[in-house]
């Protein structure tokens, strides 16, 4: 494998664990802040190997019953066909948290 392709693969394993490690935290944020509008989520910012990375917090989905489907992408590093990983999980009125 090519050493562009070698490095496009780690820039994405590295995303994808920033991600994840992002989404445990945004997971014990109260109900209240994570029930608004993604304009209104301020991004996270974290540092890793030089790299400055985002990731965007959106409340894209309110189900009648109130629980809140958050998803997070990540930005910073070149991946391949610029596709970044996500994070998805749920989030009920009482504060507890599954994965849909």
């Amino acid at each position: 494998m090519s050493p562009f392709l070698v490095r496009l693969a780690a820039n994405w394993r590295a995303l994808r664990q920033a991600v994840n490690a992002v989404g445990a935290e945004v997971e014990q944020w109260s109900y209240e802040t994570l029930d608004r509008d993604a304009e209104d989520q301020p991004p996270i910012r974290r540092v890793l190997g030089g790299d400055e990375l985002e990731f965007w917090i959106d409340r894209w989905r309110k189900a009648p019953n109130g629980d809140l489907t958050i998803c997070i992408d990540a930005k910073g590093l070149p991946t391949w066909f610029g596709v970044k990983p996500s994070y998805q999980c749920a989030k009920r009125p009482d504060g507890s948290v599954y994965y849909p």
